[in-house]
């Protein structure tokens, strides 16, 4: 996706199949008469950091470093919770950037985050920023393979679909997971909105396989790696008796 071009809004939908792809190129161009461009294949990571103790993510807080080949940025935001939430994300919403170089550790940029996090936490008492950054480190990291196709119609909707292939490292659970998502972004403006929402309930009827979700990435990839409880003695006992109980019943 051309970094210049300013997204309007955009729509995440999980896929089940790979194939889900040539599906959705499909109808696109069979329901809206689409002009379909392939636009690039790109390579992309991004890197979260928390303390061991999530307190970033318990404060609505992220931080994470974005590579997408030799440009490379640091971004400190307020966490976009769920689309439900529009209206106070829009009056509350603080996001922090600075470009660095692919190696460089975020320590480096200490004055970036001492100012910031003081910025987002300032109505907490006695807040030692320099102490949260001795806890950081790598919490999650999402690598992503993206394949973009641009899009347009005779009415001047532009749109890019941005169809990817993820991968989930949760480096507090060392659990990896592999996931395939589709992002769909409108570039024109709001006299094509009704065009968007007309072709996205089109793909929300034909194509049975998207899941549409308001998650963001790292939503995704923390319910995706989360550590699976184990049941301690207590609770298998407790499903060993139900167990009984329902063949009892059936009886």
């Amino acid at each position: 996706m051309r970094a210049i071009d300013k997204i309007r809004q955009k729509r995440r939908f999980e896929m089940f199949h790979e194939n889900s792809k040539e599906k959705v190129l499909e109808l696109n161009s069979f329901f809206g008469k689409y002009i379909m461009h392939f636009e690039d294949k790109i390579v992309k990571t991004f890197t979260y950091y928390d303390t061991p103790n999530h307190d970033l993510q318990k404060s609505n807080i992220v931080l994470y470093k974005t590579q997408i080949g030799n440009f490379c940025e640091l971004n400190m935001a307020t966490e976009k919770v769920n689309s439900a939430f529009r209206y106070s994300i829009r009056t509350n919403y603080k996001h922090f950037t600075k470009q660095i170089k692919p190696h460089d550790s975020i320590l480096k940029h200490k004055e970036f985050l001492i100012d910031n996090f003081t910025n987002m936490f300032m109505s907490s008492i006695n807040f030692d920023p320099e102490f949260l950054m001795r806890k950081l480190q790598v919490g999650y990291v999402i690598k992503t393979v993206s394949t973009e196709y641009r899009s347009m119609n005779i009415t001047g909707l532009k749109i890019t679909y941005s169809f990817d292939k993820d991968i989930y490292e949760n480096h507090f659970s060392n659990q990896n997971v592999k996931a395939n998502i589709l992002t769909i972004y409108q570039h024109s403006g709001a006299n094509t909105d009704e065009d968007f929402e007309n072709l996205m309930g089109k793909l929300s009827r034909y194509c049975k396989e998207l899941t549409p979700t308001s998650d963001t990435k790292i939503m995704i990839a923390r319910k995706m790696t989360a550590p699976k409880a184990v049941p301690d003695k207590v609770d298998k006992a407790k499903l060993e008796k139900m167990k009984k109980n329902l063949k009892k019943g059936k009886k």
